[in-house]
């Protein structure tokens, strides 16, 4: 069976599978965390049984298997690159592990902007009875936030730099573990550019809802990877402006 031994021998060279597999693991994980929860957002859970001490690290921990579960999958194009250009400079595992580290690390800092900005508001919430009362209000503005940002030069720029992972490697590619952790900043700071409002979609829909973790997780593959995902950019802001708009609407009009 010597085409199934290499196709075998291909798949332990791709990066790709590897991030496929963890990205699986993270799935799962994530499925498992919404079971113990038992509810959709699971995130939130954990922070609630979380003593204030290690309510950071469990919420950072928790962030990152979400991270693995959608945002990997959207860094294969990069890393098989990344991979075949490091396969014959020296240190290429520590290049790659470098490169993956910064990658995680502008994920990781946004993650904790975003717990301390979820924290900011729920005290708001918590000290405003007329927005406590309105929840759509929260989850209405933050979809239209996230469907305007669509439309923006910067999602454009950032979306076009993840789309071309050559170009991006002929402008920034250093060699050894040094010029990999700054390309894992900037390939993450244009991950998070085009990503950071779907995100936030996350954290007003409960910080995990394994429903619309599934749902962005697509857009955000086919927006960054797919050959025609650009055409999906325009639909996806619409359909959240719209649905935002609504939300904006019923809980004005219920006041």
């Amino acid at each position: 069976m010597p085409g199934i031994a290499s196709a075998a021998v291909r798949a332990r060279r791709d990066p790709g599978v590897a991030l496929w597999v963890v990205a699986g693991v993270c799935w799962a994980g994530t499925g498992w965390l919404v079971v113990g929860a038992g509810a959709v957002g699971h995130h939130g859970t954990v922070l609630e049984r979380s003593a204030e001490p290690l309510r950071l690290g469990a919420f950072l921990a928790v962030w990152l298997v979400m991270i693995g579960a959608m945002m990997l999958p959207t860094v294969v194009p990069m890393v098989r690159l990344f991979g075949a250009v490091t396969a014959r400079a020296p240190g290429p595992t520590a290049a790659r592990l470098s490169f993956l580290a910064g990658y995680l690390a502008v994920w990781t800092a946004f993650a904790v902007l975003a717990l301390l900005a979820d924290q900011a508001f729920q005290a708001l919430v918590a000290a405003w009875a007329w927005l406590a009362a309105r929840p759509d209000l929260v989850l209405g503005a933050t979809l239209v936030l996230a469907g305007g940002f669509q439309f923006s030069p910067l999602k454009n720029a950032c979306l076009t730099a993840c789309r071309n992972p050559v170009g991006f490697l002929w402008q920034y590619y250093s060699r050894g573990a040094a010029g990999g952790w700054r390309l894992g900043v900037r390939h993450g700071l244009s991950c998070l550019g085009c990503c950071w409002a779907l995100m936030v979609v996350m954290l007003a829909t409960g910080v995990g809802s394994l429903v619309w973790m599934v749902g962005l997780t697509a857009v955000m593959v086919v927006e960054k990877t797919a050959r025609r995902g650009a055409l999906l950019v325009v639909p996806v802001g619409v359909v959240l402006l719209v649905a935002g708009a609504s939300l904006l609407l019923s809980a004005l009009l219920s006041s």
